[in-house]
């Protein structure tokens, strides 16, 4: 399914092989794996997104199981906020980064996409995601300072830009090995996807090449 704005098709897009991984230091928090995976893949997400949260409830659990915990594939999560179609997309980017740089990202991650029918479509108020930050295990007075902070802003701000300049115009967008992975339908269709990338990180180089090794 596709959502469309503007002329602009808001689905899983093309994005270039150059620049595909995010900034890392303190941003690692929203990283998921083995830093030595042989594989990466990133995804381009806003938690108001429905497409976004059938992957993230159905899909990446499954990829988490089979290759994440097995050290094949490390995944990492980058904010593309829709804000012109979705009113609490910044707000929920936002308080992923300060769950985040407190310890708890993929927690409230998952928080968020589970409980988004109750939220999203109608501005919320600021409580709400200090309220869900406290169910996952947060100081909440901390949170709150974390997010009125202008670098908090600045911070999501920053990587919605990267995001556009390498070519994300939709939510989710997918990019494994460094190549947008377009018109998946099914866990099926991605897990062979994966598999065949994996392959493709043990296969001799001349072979990639099209020559066989001597």
């Amino acid at each position: 399914m596709i959502h469309r704005l503007r002329g602009v098709a808001l689905a899983a897009a093309v994005v270039s092989a150059a620049g595909v991984s995010d900034a890392r230091g303190q941003d690692e928090y929203r990283a998921l794996g083995a830093a030595d995976a042989p594989l990466e893949m990133v995804i381009y997400s806003d938690f108001e997104c429905p497409f976004c949260r059938n992957f993230a409830l159905a899909a990446l659990p499954a990829i988490r199981a089979e290759f994440v915990d097995s050290g094949q594939l490390r995944i990492r999560y980058a904010y593309l906020p829709l804000a012109a179609v979705h009113t609490n997309a910044v707000a929920t980017a936002k308080a992923a980064h300060c769950a985040g740089t407190a310890g708890r990202f993929w927690a409230y991650h998952d928080y968020l996409f589970v409980r988004q029918p109750e939220w999203a479509g109608e501005e919320m108020p600021d409580s709400l995601w200090i309220a869900y930050a406290e169910n996952v295990g947060l100081a909440p007075d901390d949170f709150q300072t974390c997010f009125v902070d202008p670098d908090t802003h600045a911070f999501v701000e920053a990587d919605l830009r990267r995001a556009l300049q390498r070519g994300a115009t939709g939510t989710p967008t997918i990019v494994l090995a460094g190549e947008s992975i377009a018109g998946i339908t099914s866990y099926e269709e991605l897990r062979h996807r994966i598999r065949e990338a994996l392959a493709d990180t043990t296969r001799p180089q001349e072979d990639l090449e099209g020559h066989r090794p001597p």
